[in-house]
């Protein structure tokens, strides 16, 4: 490790270090919690125990999550579970603002005093017989309390923030990157922060393996992630699932930048320079709607599998999609954003077929073609060629026929078709003056831009 990287992360951690005041705090509030939920009249509780990066004692300065879990008896069917859990969690913070949230099941969220507080129910079950997801949390906070000393909670702080800096920690749909118990599973394989930085650094190809304990090959090749990292509580988990393909290239990137030139701007300390956008305002194709609230955890899955829908579609008619993102703000409105490469077409299209000396080739082309083609030739490569009039040469007209004609046969989630039909649905490009705006223009910033750190490794 270099002086000068051995400075940065010093003066970093006294930033991201906890006060004794804060874990008092912190402390009062969990206990508080812990209380109102034994207090829940349920013969079907059998437990209530911490989790959580306060738990663990993982957590950076100002940003602790604490989350309770409720140990429900096995026996209890999933429906009765689901309905005790929420019941459970609406109860023992009705003094607060709550709100559901939704992972595999849903679970209670709220903020007390500013800190964000989960109420979350799983089953209390032996190592290894999961009945649901939550059900291993437990054990993880067991496991990382066992095996990282106070030495390497310090580096996980470090890592912490600095995947938060770059955009890429949490593992919930919105984000698609890495979650604490993720970044805890690193610190523990690799020792410190900058040994993980420098292995993430050195990634050359797709299929990462990590894996604290030996890896069994027949487990491995059941996952299909551009990284595989092994839960050594469940070694059938594969926690890069949830890891996004961009969040693993931002990462691999942002640790080549910060070995190369150090600074405490990867921990959010100091002044970020500005992203470089690029004006595209006339290759930008802008969707919005109003959508009645639900979990943020849904409308977030809604919109991606949406956006992925929608790209398919104008790629399918020959408008080339060159980035794409959504956003929402979490009550009720949403936008998904396309960076094209022209939101018009040519008048005309031509489409090259094979070569005049593959006979049988060459008459099925000719057939396929002939009815709807103006023009049919060979080229000067002996090829044949036909031309067509495009028959939709805007973008903007593209997606209102298809949302008027077609809404039900193009992927769109069941969710937001009803949304979409109440007649909120606004389509327009990104030289409409006066249309961008609110987290729609914050969102086009980020399509418009060069990823933050990315050029900082040269």
């Amino acid at each position: 490790m270099t002086t000068l990287i051995r400075s940065v992360t010093s003066l970093a951690l006294r930033y991201l270090q906890p006060s004794a005041r804060e874990n008092e705090k912190l402390t009062r509030i969990a206990h508080k919690v812990m209380e109102l939920v034994r207090n829940y009249p349920s013969l079907l509780i059998t437990d209530v125990v911490s989790g959580g990066s306060f738990a663990k004692g993982t957590w950076v300065k100002g940003e602790a999550d604490l989350d309770v879990f409720v140990k429900i008896d096995p026996s209890v069917d999933k429906v009765e579970f689901e309905r005790l859990g929420m019941a459970i969690g609406l109860q023992s913070l009705r003094k607060y603002k709550t709100q559901l949230r939704y992972s595999e099941h849903p679970y209670v969220e709220a903020f007390i005093n500013g800190v964000r507080v989960n109420i979350v129910p799983c089953y209390d079950v032996e190592w290894g017989k999961w009945k649901s997801a939550a059900d291993r949390s437990p054990f993880h906070t067991e496991y990382i309390n066992n095996h990282l000393d106070s030495h390497m909670k310090q580096e996980v702080r470090l890592l912490k923030k600095f995947l938060k800096t770059v955009g890429i920690y949490g593992a919930q749909i919105a984000k698609g990157g890495l979650s604490g118990y993720v970044t805890e599973i690193l610190i523990l394989k690799y020792g410190t922060f900058v040994s993980t930085l420098q292995s993430i650094a050195d990634i050359a190809s797709a299929r990462q393996i990590i894996s604290v304990n030996k890896v069994d090959n027949d487990v491995l090749k059941t996952f299909e992630s551009n990284i595989v990292i092994i839960d050594p509580v469940d070694p059938r988990r594969n926690l890069g699932t949830a890891i996004s393909p961009e969040s693993l290239g931002k990462f691999i990137l942002a640790s080549r930048a910060f070995i190369h030139r150090p600074s405490l701007h990867f921990f959010g300390v100091g002044k970020n320079r500005k992203p470089r956008n690029v004006r595209l305002d006339s290759n930008l194709l802008i969707i919005e709607f109003k959508y009645e609230p639900r979990s943020p955890d849904i409308i977030w899955g809604q919109l991606k599998k949406t956006l992925n829908s929608i790209s398919k579609q104008l790629q399918l008619s020959q408008f080339d999609v060159i980035r794409s993102t959504c956003t929402t703000d979490e009550k009720g409105f949403a936008a998904l954003v396309f960076l094209l490469r022209s939101v018009t077409l040519p008048s005309y299209t031509e489409r090259i077929g094979p070569d005049v000396f593959r006979k049988k080739e060459s008459a099925n082309f000719v057939s396929k073609n002939a009815k709807e083609s103006l023009l049919i030739w060979t080229n000067r490569e002996m090829r044949l060629v036909c031309l067509f009039k495009t028959k939709v040469t805007n973008a903007k007209d593209f997606l209102h026929s298809l949302f008027s004609e077609r809404l039900g046969s193009i992927g769109i989630t069941e969710g937001l078709k009803e949304d979409i039909r109440n007649g909120t649905l606004k389509i327009y490009t990104g030289d409409e003056k006066g249309m961008i705006s609110g987290i729609v223009r914050h969102v086009v910033k980020e399509v418009t831009a060069t990823e933050r750190f990315i050029t900082d490794q040269h």
